[in-house]
């Protein structure tokens, strides 16, 4: 297990102190997560709302991008956050001051959120039927690509800055996205980040998986990632 959030992750599949005191486990450990992922989904699809799940590394510009995507966002379908750091309410205070409810969560030592947390939180939302659920998961690119939250959308954020190769590395993150969104594009220009190659490398990996190339500073791709939040309905 995972000794930070105990997610089922094996820290080192291939190491036993004796082979002899191993037992067969075969429980499925994350059923009851997506069980209840599901449950969410149903509930919100039930109300015409729709959650987008928006995971990406600690400083890769998540929330920068949601204040600036926020108000592009189709006033038919008004948004609510949910924000999950380790500690502090400053995203939350970030993601009010650009217009939408937030609720914060703050996990302490756990590298994600689950479908629990967030239906939690949800409940302290004014999400009215039709809204929008945007969830700003844990900065981490390895647990939260883990576990289901109930969402319509997943999407991987990635930064310029983070490196070309980004996708080689946590491939289980793209993979398991519907859209990868590339950030702080306005400072490519300084960074060493090949566009053409880092997209080769997301089709590679995912076939078929949309791009969107944004700046929440000039606000390039903005439209774009708001245009497609809305055809979830």
């Amino acid at each position: 297990m995972c000794d930070h959030c105990g997610c089922g992750q094996p820290t080192n599949p291939h190491s036993h102190d004796d082979e002899r005191s191993t037992i067969p486990l075969e429980q499925d450990l994350l059923a009851h997560d997506r069980a209840h992922a599901e449950s969410l989904r149903q509930r919100l699809l039930g109300d015409d709302a729709r959650l987008v799940n928006l995971i990406g590394s600690p400083g890769c510009g998540k929330t920068a991008l949601l204040a600036a995507l926020i108000p592009r966002l189709d006033a038919a379908h008004p948004a609510v956050v949910v924000e999950g750091d380790l500690a502090t309410e400053n995203d939350a205070e970030r993601i009010r001051a650009a217009g939408a409810p937030a609720q914060q969560i703050q996990t302490g030592t756990a590298c994600h959120l689950t479908a629990h947390d967030v239906e939690h939180a949800v409940e302290h939302l004014p999400l009215a039927p039709g809204g929008l659920v945007l969830v700003e998961n844990v900065g981490n690119l390895v647990c939260p690509s883990m576990f289901d939250l109930g969402e319509s959308l997943r999407i991987v954020c990635l930064s310029v800055t983070e490196g070309t190769d980004k996708p080689q590395k946590y491939p289980v993150s793209f993979r398991e996205a519907g859209l990868v969104v590339i950030t702080k594009h306005d400072l490519a220009v300084h960074v060493d980040f090949d566009l053409d190659v880092c997209r080769s490398l997301i089709e590679d990996i995912s076939p078929g998986t949309p791009t969107v190339v944004t700046s929440a500073t000039s606000g390039a791709g903005l439209d774009e990632l708001a245009d497609r939040i809305a055809g979830l309905w």
